[in-house]
């Protein structure tokens, strides 16, 4: 297998340092955001706010980022070399992540989500560089496939680990949550160590002039992507996932009241369990996804991974009318998150590989920085979502999360014929 230049022959993706040195960045990032995300969540469903569930506007202001900055990002990412930009951001996670012990330390609200807010903006210009970056690093084909299949499983590993944890260290550090971050700034100077592994990535647009326009290129990026009806209409279906994980994680942390679920504050280690199961069953459905995606039509394990995921999310609305604490509420709902998790990620590797492979070298990172757009103007819409049907409507977490699923399934289902494009080979191999 040659390069995107046909020029040398690339090692096998797990022995290739610069793929090494990715994966260990981008998994100790995710990580960090994951741990520092579940825990400001978790002070907004209980402690902070008894009685209340403020997570939606946590949702949010993390969200709000990657819609504000998403334009401008992708140009950057363009106009500089992506692995470049990867070490400037982790130097910059390490920065965040000091003052995100200082907002745990205080207990201050406003700092958590200013906090929030410095990582959706680290994200936003992490993103189109990790993601466009990655067909440049691999090559297509097969290859890019496997790689994202390896990318999507460390990744949700790295989620099960960051969201599992803060439920047992809040319950062990009860005053002294701040204590978490130390570990954090650790973890994201490793992090910093495997970016600079990452094999110099040439600028695709070193001469392209940079606007000051937050939303530089991304009306035009947009109307690109319009202009491939099937491209856009999975660059859609990808955002509803994103909405509906969204609200999905915010539903896990609600049930956790007395209505449902029953966990008193002291016991957010259960809901990290719950956090947990789903990550867990991620994992194992990225590492059959690759191989399912080969063997059968990719649009058929599309569908197939939409509607397992959101029929076991649906099936949680059971917990309350049929399961209630006494009678295997908790063991039930776990049972919905692994196939949520399992479902979700045989939908997720296969199309998130096809978005890859389907936009051309030289335009990835505003793509990509479009998509990122597209995902987290949808995760924002997920926490006004569960805000208003669950704070303002009164609405049960789990009703809110069935609606959601519903509202991504219907779209797949209408677009179903779009999803038959679905292919890993780059538009002009």
């Amino acid at each position: 297998m040659t390069d995107p230049a046909g020029a040398t022959e690339k090692p096998a993706l797990l022995r290739d340092r610069s793929f090494q040195g990715f994966l260990g960045a981008q998994f100790l990032g995710a990580f960090n955001d994951n741990l520092f995300k579940q825990i400001v969540l978790l002070l907004a469903a209980g402690s902070l706010f008894p009685g209340e569930d403020k997570q939606g506007l946590a949702f949010a202001v993390f969200a709000a980022p990657f819609v504000l900055l998403g334009g401008i990002a992708g140009e950057v990412s363009e106009r500089f070399s992506k692995s470049r930009i990867m070490v400037v951001m982790k130097l910059v996670e390490i920065a965040i992540l000091g003052a995100g012990m200082l907002a745990l330390a205080t207990m201050s609200w406003p700092a958590m989500l200013g906090v929030l807010a410095l990582m959706g903006v680290h994200s936003a210009f992490f993103g189109p560089c990790k993601y466009g970056g990655l067909p440049e690093m691999i090559g297509g084909g097969p290859r890019l496939l496997s790689a994202n299949a390896i990318v999507a499983m460390t990744t949700f590993l790295a989620v099960l680990l960051g969201g599992a944890l803060p439920g047992p260290l809040m319950d062990r550090l009860t005053g002294a949550v701040w204590l978490v971050g130390l570990p954090c700034v650790l973890f994201a100077v490793i992090g910093l160590g495997f970016a600079l592994r990452i094999a110099p990535l040439p600028a695709q647009r070193p001469t392209l002039k940079l606007r000051l326009n937050p939303f530089a290129g991304l009306g035009d990026t947009l109307r690109s992507l319009t202009e491939r009806p099937a491209l856009f209409a999975i660059v859609i279906g990808m955002s509803l996932f994103w909405f509906n994980g969204g609200v999905l994680n915010q539903a896990i942390n609600g049930m956790a009241a007395p209505a449902w679920l029953d966990l008193p504050d002291g016991e957010k280690s259960r809901v990290s369990l719950l956090l947990m199961a789903q990550s867990v069953s991620i994992v194992v459905g990225s590492l059959v996804a690759a191989p399912l995606a080969r063997r059968f039509a990719p649009n058929r394990v599309v569908l197939t991974g939409a509607f397992g995921m959101v029929a076991a999310q649906t099936a949680l609305l059971a917990i309350g009318p049929v399961f209630t604490p006494a009678t295997g509420a908790y063991a039930f709902a776990v049972g919905c998150l692994l196939c949520t998790g399992l479902f979700g990620a045989i939908f997720f590797v296969p199309v998130n590989a096809y978005l890859q492979a389907a936009i051309e070298a030289g335009g990835r990172g505003r793509a990509f920085a479009a998509n990122n757009f597209l995902n987290f103007l949808f995760i924002f819409f997920g926490g006004a979502w569960y805000l208003g049907l669950r704070g303002h409507l009164g609405l049960s977490p789990t009703l809110c999360t069935a609606l959601a699923g519903g509202v991504m399934l219907a779209y797949l289902l209408r677009r179903a014929r779009h999803l038959k494009s679905i292919t890993f080979e780059p538009p002009h191999a």
